[in-house]
């Protein structure tokens, strides 16, 4: 499926005014269906679809690990992406009882107090500061579709010194969802990963790193007091203003090597 467009614009610079031609992301609709359920109803960048589902069922505790998954299909014409769970839901519900169902539809709502979210995160281990730096200014400087469009959200994950599973789309929410389930079908640890997001980090955003149980998450935007709450509450380690050799750490700072 497209991903981008082009099409004419008047730009005025300097009161002068002429044609010229722009590059706009095309918005496209998917629908991820769980054992003939609807879960989700997502404006998407049309890449990576099958990690987008992965991990929008594992950051919203649908699925507690990738083996939950029996099968899973793309419909590009119903615009669709059908999993069938190795569970079944409870005789008679509506779906809320399958792991996760409730906060998955109710996630966008997350409050702090909400008794749905799951334990702490184990403490450790600790990531040299410098190389999570340097990770981000190669992040920042990735995405050819922002510098085309400025349209779109950027994810990766840094484990084991490596960058990994570079996602991006229109939302920061799904980006996220696409780097989580490429590092689950990949087999990526994600209890000794670091998150990279070029979104800011409402607590909507943390919950789905919480549910994901990566234990650092660092932006080049600002945390939300709700996420900051629950980031310390779920002992995650939160960054943001990630860029030009500069970060604030807001919690979780003992998994972080640093010198001064």
């Amino acid at each position: 499926m497209e991903a981008v467009k082009q099409i004419k614009v008047l730009r005025v610079k300097d009161g002068v005014a002429a044609e010229s031609a722009e590059s706009v992301i095309l918005e496209h609709r998917l629908f991820i269906d769980v054992n003939g359920q609807r879960k989700a109803d997502l404006i998407v960048l049309p890449q990576n679809l099958e990690e987008l589902a992965i991990g929008h069922l594992y950051c919203s505790g649908i699925i507690r690990s990738i083996d939950d998954i029996a099968e899973m299909s793309v419909d590009a014409k119903l615009k669709t992406v059908s999993i069938k769970t190795s569970f079944s839901p409870n005789a008679g519900d509506d779906g809320d009882s399958e792991p996760g169902g409730f906060f998955c539809q109710c996630f966008q709502y997350f409050r702090v107090s909400c008794a749905l979210s799951p334990d702490p995160i184990p403490d450790g281990p600790v990531f040299p500061l410098a190389g999570i730096l340097s990770a981000m200014e190669l992040f920042l400087k990735k995405s050819e579709v922002f510098a085309n469009t400025g349209a779109v959200h950027s994810c990766a994950i840094l484990a084991d010194n490596q960058f990994l599973h570079f996602m991006e789309d229109i939302g920061r929410h799904n980006a996220l969802d696409k780097t989580i389930g490429a590092a689950l079908k990949a087999g990526t640890p994600l209890d000794r990963s670091v998150v990279l997001t070029s979104g800011r980090l409402p607590s909507d955003m943390m919950s789905k790193v919480v549910y994901s149980r990566v234990p650092v998450v660092v932006s080049r935007a600002a945390p939300t007091s709700a996420s900051l709450e629950l980031a310390e509450r779920c002992n995650v380690t939160l960054c943001g203003f990630a860029r030009e050799n500069r970060i604030n750490i807001y919690t979780g700072r003992e998994r972080l090597a640093h010198d001064g």
